[in-house]
């Protein structure tokens, strides 16, 4: 008798214990769950975002190698809105930028470009949708915008596309002698590279500037 009672006490404490604490317990518990599923669900929605993106971007790219056109521009627009901070949506962008420049159609190219520009203006992708937006810029005849949106480009060590856009903003400001200094730099990096300098050697002849000579490189 005496060791039911006491087991019956026991139970009655363990009773008024879960009362007051194992409620709060439970829920501590179920929470620490959560947040371990709910970690392990990020990690894999991010994987799954990632993947998605992968995919929806290679669809994109076989559009776009049929050339420019409304169900390719809705393609490209669809990564991005889905996938806006993905670099895959960055490099949607820029072709949609290129497809627009083909279709004769700058203000779209504009837009795509100043997409990127807000979102990663001083990344390597971004830092080339700015010198497209400055050629843009250029040919629209804006040289001051143009200048203003390339103000902190690389000046050192440059490659042939970051060279020449300064080389562009300074022909375009009358400034020849600087120009034709950053042409030479591209020039001499693309005939490194193996590519051709050819289109670079007629902006350089356009200045007035001679080449240099072979002994003088």
């Amino acid at each position: 008798m005496e060791n039911n009672s006491s087991e019956r006490e026991q139970l009655e404490q363990l009773r008024r214990w879960w009362d007051a604490y194992g409620k709060s317990l439970a829920m501590g518990l179920a929470l620490g769950l959560v947040g371990l599923f709910g970690y392990r669900y990020w990690n894999t929605a991010q994987e799954t975002a990632a993947l998605n993106a992968s995919i929806n971007y290679q669809k994109f790219l076989e559009a776009a190698s049929q050339g420019a056109g409304e169900d390719v521009t809705r393609t490209g627009e669809a990564v991005l809105e889905a996938y806006p901070d993905s670099t895959y949506a960055k490099l949607t962008a820029l072709l949609l930028a290129r497809l627009a420049v083909d279709d004769k159609k700058p203000d779209a190219a504009r837009k795509h470009l100043e997409w990127v520009t807000a979102r990663d203006a001083d990344s390597e992708l971004g830092i080339v949708a700015r010198g497209r937006l400055a050629q843009l810029l250029l040919a629209e005849g804006d040289v001051e915008a143009a200048a203003k949106t390339i103000a902190n480009f690389p000046t050192k060590g440059e490659y042939a596309p970051f060279a020449e856009v300064r080389a562009d903003v300074l022909a375009a400001r009358g400034e020849k002698d600087k120009a034709a200094d950053l042409y030479r730099v591209a020039i001499d990096q693309i005939s490194t590279s193996g590519g051709d300098p050819a289109h670079l050697e007629m902006k350089l002849d356009a200045l007035g500037v001679e080449l240099p000579s072979a002994a003088a490189k």
